[in-house]
């Protein structure tokens, strides 16, 4: 099998630049790259003629501007560092450089087959706008598709290569993708270049595979996240409001909610936040119209003693609040206009066409409203905020299709619309502390990496397969789509883990939660849950805070059935298999073990079903209409072996700490991990080499039931057996 990432180099070679992917059945000649660079006044410079510089890159010239591209080998890929330089004798002012790689159609043609494209969301939680939707999509002759952040092309099963900006400190990165070419935008917002200076624009990354290029995602990810020194930690597990009750909460209903969490065995010791999401502040009363952030009517004593309350119980609180957003009636409007983010004209800039404004962070007297704000809610308790709407400061709203980049926006203290949105971010940071829990909503993507701690990557989930909002099928499609963000540049939060409107479409939604590996922020009424409900619900918290890969993602577009999660406690190791039916009729789901690289014979545990069988070929797991199969997948060996269990859906990832055979004495241990969640039962394989000693446990079918406590070690003990090895065991 040929590598995952392959090495990239780029060199000029005949006033060209040249894609080499160094594998066999894998090269590119040429991969032309041009630039293109517009001003404000509407004159436009295209340069594809390259000069060699002294490093390794190449620099392009026009009348009055310069182009020089530099790279380096970066984590298999290349860092491709951009700059502009003014050789006129007068100011101009820029709108967009756009860099276009080109030549990919060759790999179509010879594998006769029609490639994807990755299609990143600006803002990943607008449920209305396709601006806000993030998926894999084929990609057919004169077709165009926009990417944000970052782009990737591959054929359904490769080869593939993803170009992105690797460090957006500035400037917001635009991919278009077409079958032949990547074109990475920087929108300049009118930047002023003075004669003789030099401008440096965020690099880019550039790599390439020779299968659909997952792992090269991946790798994107992480250079993304070493560049801007990423937040990332144990994802929150906990209980918020607004998934299930929406902005019809109060005093009384909170307290109930986290009394109820105490009062459940199932889920006290797996909820470790409690949110109280949009409902309790003024903005709900009146006309929406108050900018002050004070609790409403409906939180007579204030958020305080609720904070207060939550805290006693060991749980931190959390609270929703949208800090940049103000509406057109508030105070601010009127007292201070200068703290708004201002267009062309000298206004004050409309958000998505409503009459809310802005609030410009950059401006001394907002940062300072915005600290107090921040610093009033830890003074409350709160360590938890979940900040919404943070769109409105970097737009293009995607819910204002006139609204664009070549809209200027003008801010007390920066240049660009990325400039002013992590200078806001960072007053908040500053506010909160470095110890506070930061999760961003509604926001663009790669702009916060380094100051939010939790990213939302889809749009609010609906309790249908498809809904009001999103409904969980849109929901699904983003968080398969935005995997390879989970533990590289920040923790994904993939939106409530809901009850939906049947059992099998709670399990669906259930495990692409478990499997995204981000924050599980369960939202129901903690009073009247079924008992199906609790236990399904708890069995998948906490989060394990590592992502499955969604092995067919460029090949069954945009809804992967397969994916993949390798998990290692101690010496043990086995492999989490999801399986989803999107469909509307229940499917038998067959996949080929070489096809998940699982080398046979193999325990397959079928997890919600509680059934075992050994395969060496082939798996065969029946799935309900929309719904899902969660499988764990370990190696068959001589010895007793764990298989499964029914108190975590990782299987051993949080009940232990390890597992152990001691073959001189028989005797298999399971250690309890601290985190271990709940009680409950672990089956055992007994191979023919060995046969059960202890009384205390009974063997079926050659499996051990052992039942466990929350803290207790076991130690069952097994006995060398006479007979023969059965076929489906190996050599002992």
């Amino acid at each position: 099998m040929p590598p995952a990432l392959l090495p990239v180099a780029l060199r000029v070679e005949s006033g060209t630049l040249r894609l080499h992917c160094n594998t066999v059945g894998l090269g590119l000649e040429p991969c032309v790259v041009r630039a293109a660079i517009e001003q404000v006044d509407g004159r436009r410079d295209e340069l594809n003629r390259w000069q060699p510089t002294d490093g390794d890159g190449g620099v392009a010239r026009a009348d009055h501007i310069a182009v020089s591209l530099d790279w380096t080998r970066c984590e298999d890929g290349v860092r491709i560092a951009i700059a502009l330089t003014n050789t006129g004798s007068q100011t101009i002012f820029l709108q967009q450089l756009a860099i276009e790689f080109t030549g990919f159609e060759a790999w179509w043609a010879a594998r006769d087959v029609v490639p994807r494209a990755l299609r990143m969301a600006y803002c990943g939680a607008h449920s209305r706008s396709q601006t806000s939707r993030s998926y894999v999509t084929s990609l057919h002759a004169g077709e165009s598709l926009e990417s944000w952040w970052v782009g990737a092309l591959s054929g359904p099963t490769g080869p593939g290569v993803v170009v992105g900006g690797m460090q957006p400190e500035r400037f917001v990165t635009r991919i278009r993708t077409t079958r032949d070419a990547f074109t990475a935008e920087f929108p300049l917002e009118g930047w002023a270049l003075a004669a003789g200076t030099r401008l440096q624009v965020d690099p880019l990354w550039l790599g390439a595979t020779a299968l659909a290029p997952l792992a090269a995602l991946e790798q994107f990810a992480s250079v993304l996240g070493t560049a801007m020194h990423a937040r990332v930690d144990t994802p929150p597990s906990g209980w918020g409001s607004w998934g299930h009750w929406l902005e019809r909460i109060d005093a009384g209903l909170m307290r109930e909610m986290v009394h109820a969490i105490d009062g459940s065995p199932a889920l006290r010791r797996v909820i470790d936040v409690v949110q109280i999401d949009d409902g309790w502040s003024e903005l709900l009363d009146s006309q929406r119209v108050s900018a002050s952030w004070r609790p409403n009517t409906r939180f007579p004593t204030g958020l305080a003693p609720l904070a207060a309350e939550v805290s006693r119980t060991g749980r931190r609180c959390g609270l929703w609040v949208m800090p940049f957003a103000v509406n057109a009636g508030s105070s601010i409007v009127a007292a201070h206009p200068e703290w708004l983010v201002r267009n062309d004209a000298g206004e004050p800039h409309r958000v998505g066409g409503t009459d809310s404004y802005c609030l410009d962070p950059t401006h001394p007297g907002a940062a300072s409203w915005l600290t107090e704000l921040l610093r009033g809610f830890r003074d409350w308790g709160i360590d938890y905020v979940k900040l919404d709407f943070l769109r409105t400061l970097l737009a293009p709203d995607p819910a204002d299709t006139a609204d664009s980049f070549t809209e200027r926006r003008h801010y007390h203290g920066a240049r660009t619309r990325l400039e002013a949105y992590r200078a806001g971010l960072r007053v908040i940071r500053a506010a909160v502390g470095d110890e506070a829990t930061i999760v961003a909503c509604s926001a663009p993507a790669a702009a916060g990496v380094g100051l939010v701690d939790c990213h939302r990557v889809g749009p609010d989930i609906d309790k249908r397969w498809t809904g009001r909002l999103a409904g969980v099928r849109d929901a699904a499609r983003a968080v398969a789509t935005n995997w390879f963000w989970q533990g590289r540049t920040w923790v994904n939060d993939p939106d409530y883990l809901l009850i939906c409107e049947s059992e099998p479409l709670t399990r669906f939604w259930a495990t692409v939660v478990a499997l995204s590996g981000g924050s599980m922020i369960l939202s129901a009424d903690l009073s009247t849950l079924e008992p199906w409900a609790e236990t399904m619900l708890a069995f998948v918290m906490p989060p394990v805070g590592i992502a499955a890969r969604p092995l067919d993602l460029f090949e069954h577009a945009p809804e992967p059935r397969r994916w993949l999660l390798p998990l290692q406690r101690g010496k043990q190791s086995w492999t989490m298999l999801g399986l989803l039916n999107w469909g509307e009729r229940p499917v038998t789901e067959r996949i080929a073990a070489a096809d998940i690289d699982v080398a046979g014979p193999v325990h397959i545990w079928d997890v919600w079903r509680q059934r075992h069988q050994i395969s060496e070929t082939l798996i065969t797991v029946p799935i309900e209409a929309q719904s899902a199969a969660l499988l764990r997948i370990t190696p068959v060996t001589c010895e007793p072996t764990l298989v499964g269990t029914d108190m975590h859906w990782a299987q051993g990832w949080y009940e232990f700490e390890s597992v152990s055979f001691d073959a001189l004495t028989g005797a298999l241990c399971l250690m309890p991990a601290v985190t271990m969640p709940r009680s409950g039962r672990a089956w055992i394989w007994v191979p023919d080499a060995w046969m059960l000693a202890d009384g205390s446990v009974t063997c079926e079918h050659k499996l051990v039931v052992v039942n466990l406590g929350a803290s207790d070690v076991a130690v069952i003990h097994f006995t060398r057996s006479p007979h023969s090895q059965i076929s489906e065991e190996p050599a002992c």
